[in-house]
């Protein structure tokens, strides 16, 4: 077997069916770094949605104006193809 083909195994259970933890199981305490490694990650996750969101804000008028521009647009050559529908019949 090579170090690839493992990955195409099955897991060791059924698809719909959970594996969970028994009772006994003792769970070992997360290192620190670890611990502020994932604080870190969180913050900066936090910090980007943040941003996401700044930039929504800050961008919904222009957003606003290109959605109404498009709209009136499409409608008007809507119009159009049935004015020439109307002119042809």
């Amino acid at each position: 077997m090579t170090p690839d083909s493992s990955s195409h195994e099955r897991p060791p259970f059924e698809a719909d069916v959970i594996p969970t933890l028994h009772q006994d199981a003792a769970l070992a305490p997360v290192p620190q770094a670890v611990s502020l490694a994932l604080d870190a990650r969180l913050a900066e996750k936090q910090a980007l949605m943040a941003m996401s969101e700044d930039l929504v804000m800050n961008l919904r008028p222009e957003i606003e104006r290109i959605t109404t521009e498009v709209v009136q647009k499409t409608l008007l050559g809507v119009w159009e193809q049935r004015a020439r529908r109307y002119q042809e019949e």
